[in-house]
C-alpha cells in the first residue's frame, strides 16, 4: 500500500506541473481539463503498479 500511496502522491504533485507547460492558452485546451486528465492518468498508473506489485509479492 505504501507504493500505491507514493505513486498517487507523486502523480498528484506532478499533474499540475505537466498540465500547463507555458504554451499559449488561447489555442490550447483548458488547464483544468488537462490537470484532471493527468490526475486520472496518474491514478490509473498507480492502480496498475499496485496490481503488479501485489501479483509479484503474492506469487503465482
Amino acid at each position: 500500500m505504501r507504493v500505491l500511496r507514493l505513486a498517487l502522491l507523486m502523480g498528484l504533485l506532478a499533474a499540475p506541473v505537466l498540465a500547463h507547460h507555458g504554451s499559449d492558452t488561447e489555442t490550447t485546451t483548458s488547464v483544468l481539463w488537462s490537470a484532471l486528465a493527468f490526475a486520472g492518468l496518474a491514478l490509473l498508473v498507480g492502480a496498475v503498479v499496485a496490481v503488479v506489485v501485489r501479483l509479484l509479492t503474492k506469487g503465482w
